[in-house]
């Protein structure tokens, strides 16, 4: 945690919990593309899209071509194309390994949610006993 030093808790848990959905969104992408053809999963580099959410680089804005589009903008995550061993349909998924990072996720994000109501209960336990 040291790389995160000076970024206060609230903050940070709750970059951590963002990350860990972010996460969860390409992981479900490759498992809902396992009998795709020629599909290649990808991954998403965690500390580095944390880093990247907790400095506020975590959305840009779409370019629009006319004044009439929506005012738009998307998640910028480090994602990465794995090029694997594929089976015959030159798919790239292994659907144990995609669940195990699932299940792995899952575990992050319980993980900093129940961090994060710790917290929130310590400040109103201190609160409670300053009466």
């Amino acid at each position: 945690m040291a790389s995160f030093a000076g970024v206060d808790m609230i903050r940070l848990l709750q970059g951590a919990m963002k990350t860990a959905e972010m996460n969860h969104r390409v992981i479900a992408n490759n498992v809902a593309n396992v009998d795709t053809p020629h599909f290649t999963p990808q991954r998403m580099d965690f500390q580095e899209t944390l880093r990247g959410v907790l400095a506020g680089g975590d959305r840009i804005s779409l370019r629009k071509t006319h004044p009439r589009h929506l005012d738009a903008s998307r998640s910028v995550v480090g994602i990465k194309a794995l090029a694997n061993s594929s089976k015959n349909d030159y798919n790239k998924i292994d659907i144990d390994e995609e669940m195990a990072k699932l299940s792995e996720n899952t575990g992050r994000y319980v993980m900093y949610s129940t961090l994060m109501v710790r917290y929130f209960r310590s400040i109103r336990d201190m609160l409670n006993n300053v009466r």
